[in-house]
């Protein structure tokens, strides 16, 4: 009985991110996803020029959340990674989910 209260528990937290996300992806973007999973996301979204890790980090270090600040500055900083950064490759890095892609996304759109 515990183990289902738990799972139903999950599964109505899972639910309520999904729509979450899927809200506030429609917000910023105006395509709305079925899933909160990168294979949802139309390839246009994701072949989309963003900048580098490191440049996110260092305009954005105050208005993102700890987690996806985190998982920028795990990017290696090599010159083979500064150059050509889209919102699929950012979402290639460990640690680095649909929300923190939703966290940079705002970040670029309020520092217009």
């Amino acid at each position: 009985m515990m183990i289902a209260t738990r799972a139903n528990r999950r599964r109505a937290k899972r639910a309520r991110d999904t729509a979450r996300f899927a809200e506030e992806f429609f917000a910023l973007t105006g395509f709305r996803p079925v899933a909160a999973y990168r294979e949802y996301l139309p390839y246009y979204f994701l072949a989309r020029s963003v900048p580098s890790p490191g440049e996110l980090v260092a305009r954005f270090s105050g208005r993102l959340h700890t987690r996806t600040g985190n998982a920028l500055r795990q990017q290696d900083p090599g010159p083979a990674h500064c150059e050509g950064w889209t919102y699929g490759k950012l979402l290639d890095l460990r640690g680095f989910g649909v929300f923190c892609l939703l966290d940079v996304m705002r970040a670029l759109r309020y520092s217009r």
